[in-house]
């Protein structure tokens, strides 16, 4: 759903930012956060007033893990989240890799250096292969080449190579929420709870930014992909990346209403807010005073006890 030319970069001196965030702070319960960088990260909570446990961060396929990254993440018992995307830049381009071509070992040393320097920095990280695997708007998602088959025998290598190098992840399978024009059902791209520990979805309120949008509530959001995530697995789930616009709407309700919802939700246990501005849609939390102070008034609400 959204272009994530996000390839995070990192200096050892970040870690003098990370660690000035708030030492005392309160969770930010449910919520979680996905953020370009650190700094970002403690500018927020200073904000917000409250610390996110989860964060999450996006790497493309060409590039080693980033074990710096991972570690000063992992301070104050942070739990890590990867969007892990099968695509690279070439000649200043987008390039998807094929699902049948990782599935067919092509790329096996790649992964298995990965997988090693998973296990090498001792820290465990939550995966999310191929994130909205079920779109059509982006250069690894699926075509008739790109089959639904292919991804699912893909994941399974993965995890297999993964598990053989006995490296600490979890693996998370993250479709976007249900749309009118995709190419393929749930059941289809599922891999099977074998190869699962927890099922994310990906859901946005897009308002009125483009003429095929309108304002949706958290509800109208995410209710039908959740029921029809619960029709095919038992596991626990998070929402891998929400977010709503000011146009159109309320922004800063929405933000209420979805902290009354997800309670509702009860295999929620993580809820990601995308707290980036793309270029195109502005979804951070801090774009209007009023949307930051109803995170404020509702995020410690959420903690799951």
């Amino acid at each position: 759903m959204i272009p994530r030319a996000l390839l995070l970069t990192l200096t050892f001196t970040l870690g003098t930012a990370l660690g000035s965030g708030p030492a005392q702070a309160a969770s930010c319960g449910i919520f979680g956060l996905t953020v370009p960088n650190p700094q970002v990260l403690v500018a927020l909570e200073k904000k917000a007033g409250c610390t996110f446990q989860h964060v999450r961060w996006f790497q493309d396929w060409n590039q080693p893990f980033n074990q710096e990254y991972a570690r000063l993440l992992s301070q104050k018992g942070r739990t890590l989240d990867l969007s892990w995307q099968p695509r690279y830049v070439s000649k200043g381009k987008l390039v998807g890799v094929p699902y049948r071509d990782i599935a067919a070992g092509k790329h096996d040393r790649f992964i298995t250096q990965f997988a090693r320097d998973i296990k090498r920095g001792g820290k465990t990280v939550s995966i999310s292969f191929a994130p909205e695997m079920n779109g059509d708007w982006g250069v690894y998602q699926l075509t008739s080449k790109n089959t639904p088959a292919h991804f699912k025998q893909a994941w399974k290598r993965i995890v297999h190579i993964f598990w053989r190098e006995k490296a600490p992840v979890r693996w998370v399978w993250t479709p976007n929420i249900l749309y009118p024009t995709a190419l393929s059902s749930y059941r289809e791209l599922y891999p099977g709870d074998g190869y699962v520990n927890e099922i994310g979805l990906d859901g946005y309120n897009w308002g009125t930014t483009n003429p095929w949008n309108r304002w949706k509530t958290f509800a109208q959001t995410f209710d039908e992909s959740y029921v029809a995530i619960k029709q095919i697995t038992s596991k626990p789930m998070q929402l891998g990346e929400l977010s709503s616009v000011e146009k159109g709407g309320d922004k800063a309700q929405w933000i209420l209403d979805a902290c009354r919802q997800l309670p509702k939700y009860a295999r929620v246990k993580k809820a990601f807010w995308f707290h980036i501005n793309d270029g195109r849609v502005d979804w951070r939390l801090t774009t209007s005073l009023a949307s930051l102070q109803a995170f404020r008034r509702c995020a410690p609400g959420t903690a799951l006890k």
